[in-house]
């Protein structure tokens, strides 16, 4: 169903893929392939994620212009989220079309993100599609700066396996076994198992003043995946666990050092069926986090249920794509051992309800694409919420196969459970159960060809955002204050220059501003530009990729900044050597051990690290 090209153009697909007739295009329903959907979009493939050298899915999406990866990545022992044109709570990230986020985030780049990457196995992974620009008109709530689909791997077409072993300094070390048994022709199971761990590494300066690093001390990680396929249906369960520690030290407060604890679960099902016109899925996600820290033990509890129908059909001559989504989800929250008294503890549900649909109109050569979905949500103690999306894009391809769009999308954001019911013992930080969604428009104009022989593709793009949520020490609870507005350009030009050789630009420049009431326009703290580069080699038994990838004009503060902002780039590198059923692999992320500040908080981009690995298929 997707054939779409990539970074890596030609690549073969993967052994351990099978058909993925189940997943849809990743931004819309009715394009047969993501180099038809009129926005900017990236493809990652499995081949791109062995050869990057990367530890999780975080550090593979900084492959992909315009998406800031740089908080907490200098470890696997804090949590790992994404931002996109500056956003990072307003990001849906679905897991083979399915949303996965969570509802105890709060606001800003270390509390915002409302998922945790570490939770998606790597190993796991068979590509990753990006779209940029509002999607909510598709998907619903969070879809403003993109959306994220990360594709799983399943059942190849023949028995069989593999087993992966890595090893690095800071006490890397991950081990992969993954296999295929088939059945009959269209009967297959497939399972997998993943253990990940790391030792100790520099992750923040706490102290400039003494050269005094936080370091983390400890990761590890369990992660489980198994299912079938079998004619239309298909079944897909993944389940894991990690433990981490590190240090945190309280310069401001002058608190100390402290050792931070956190344990992790998750789980997720979904059941699938799919035969070209009718797609439906019933999914069950659960998700538990226990923090331990000066603020004593604190729990997070997420399960959420879903299902999702749509029909494709012709009407006279007209595609159109109908459907109707159901999500429920619940969140519950506890505090206890707290030195300043135990948070005040919730138990709290939702539902959504919410029918599309989609359909393209012929205007000439041309097409008019309208997406729209109405949704609802029913907020257990809250304000319940209603919101019309729609999406239109006009776009032409000409006989050469370039597409030019342009998109206008309406977008809309959930408030997080944390958000509205967070309580502390005091009564000096308050509940807010009558927070309302945020809301905006994002505005698309752009010309791509993702089938030539050097792939490339231009957009720019503006959007604004009312209603954004914000804490403030004047007002001691979540408030829908602010105001946010971007705009800015992202491109990427792939040149296949020789039959063995290949590079790939990337640049994104983006522009932002937040308000707060009544005050002026302030500039976000976001890199305003990020650009990359990839160069990739390929000659059997060999291959290799070098990249490199700058951020510049940063800031890290609205006012006067602790840490340098200055200029930040980074080299990585990797070569491989396959023969047979054997792969063996040398990866060197930070090859020169630049240090970099990301924030103002002093935290820093990965230590250099090697890792070796060895694939072995059978």
């Amino acid at each position: 169903m997707f054939a779409a090209p990539s970074f890596a153009a030609g690549e073969t697909k993967s052994a351990d893929v099978a058909d993925v007739a189940a997943v849809e295009v990743t931004g819309s329903r009715l394009a047969d392939s993501i180099a038809d959907v009129p926005a900017q979009t990236y493809v990652i493939t499995r081949g791109e994620i062995d050869a990057s050298g990367a530890r999780d899915v975080q550090d593979v999406l900084a492959r992909v212009p315009g998406i800031n990866t740089l908080l907490n990545n200098a470890s696997m022992a804090q949590s790992k989220g994404v931002t996109v044109r500056g956003l990072n709570s307003e990001v849906l990230l679905l897991v083979d079309g399915i949303p996965y986020m969570g509802a105890d985030y709060g606001v800003g780049a270390d509390l915002g993100s409302p998922f945790d990457l570490r939770s998606i196995a790597l190993t796991d992974v068979e590509r990753i599609e990006v779209v940029k620009g509002a999607g909510s008109a598709i998907y619903g709530s969070n879809a403003a700066g993109g959306v994220i689909n990360v594709i799983t791997r399943r059942s190849s077409d023949k028995s069989g396996g593999s087993i992966t072993l890595s090893g690095g300094n800071r006490e890397w070390f991950r081990g992969n076994i993954r296999g295929t048994v088939v059945l009959s022709n269209d009967f297959r199971v497939f399972a997998g198992y993943t253990r990940t761990q790391e030792g100790e590494t520099k992750i923040r300066l706490a102290d400039p003043s003494t050269g005094l690093y936080d370091k983390a001390k400890d990761y590890k990680g369990n992660d489980y995946s198994f299912g079938f396929t079998k004619g239309p249906w298909s079944f897909l369960g993944e389940v894991g666990d990690f433990k981490s520690v590190w240090d945190y030290t309280d310069v401001f407060y002058g608190g100390g050092t402290s050792e931070n604890r956190q344990e992790n679960k998750y789980r997720r099902f979904a059941l699938n069926y799919a035969d070209g016109a009718n797609t439906g899925r019933l999914y069950y996600h659960k998700t538990e986090r226990e923090v331990s820290d000066s603020s004593g033990v604190t729990n997070y509890e997420g399960d959420t249920f879903g299902a999702t129908y749509n029909r494709r059909q012709e009407i006279g001559t007209l595609p159109f794509i109908f459907g109707m989504d159901f999500r429920r989800e619940k969140a519950e929250y506890s505090n206890s051992g707290n030195p300043w008294g135990d948070n005040l503890p919730y138990e709290n549900t939702r539902t959504e309800y919410a029918p599309y649909i989609e359909t393209s109109i012929p205007i000439g050569e041309a097409a008019f694409d309208i997406g729209l979905r109405y949704e609802y949500w029913n907020v257990e103690d809250g304000e319940d919420a209603h919101e019309l999306m729609p999406r239109f894009s006009l776009n032409w391809a000409n006989k050469n196969g370039v597409l030019y769009y342009a998109t206008a999308g309406r977008y809309f954001s959930m408030p997080s459970f944390y958000q509205m019911f967070y309580a502390d013992a005091y009564g000096y930080w308050l509940p807010n159960p009558n927070l309302k969604p945020e809301k905006g428009w994002t505005y698309d104009i752009g010309v791509k060809d993702d089938t030539a022989k050097n792939p490339w593709s231009f957009n720019v793009f503006y959007m604004d955002m009312t209603d954004k949520i914000n804490m403030n020490d004047s007002y001691t609870q979540y408030i829908n204050v602010d105001e946010y507005r971007a705009w800015g350009a992202e491109g990427r030009y792939k040149w296949n220059f020789h039959e063995n050789w290949s590079y790939t630009q990337g640049i994104s420049y983006l522009h932002a501003e937040e308000k707060t009431g009544g005050s002026d326009w302030v500039r976000s703290n976001m890199p305003r530009w990020d650009i990359s580069g990839i160069l990739n080699f390929k000659k059997d038994p060999w291959s290799a990729e070098l990249s490199a990838h700058y951020y510049g004009d940063r800031q890290l503060s609205k006012t006067a900044s602790t840490y340098d902002d200055g200029d930040i780039f980074i080299v990585n590198a990797s070569v491989a050597w396959k023969v047979d059923r054997t792969t063996l692999r040398l990866a060197c992320v930070n090859l020169f051990d630049k240090e970099f500040y990301l924030n103002n908080s002093g935290y820093i981009n990965p230590e250099r690290r090697f890792i070796l690995s060895a694939t072995y298929e059978f």
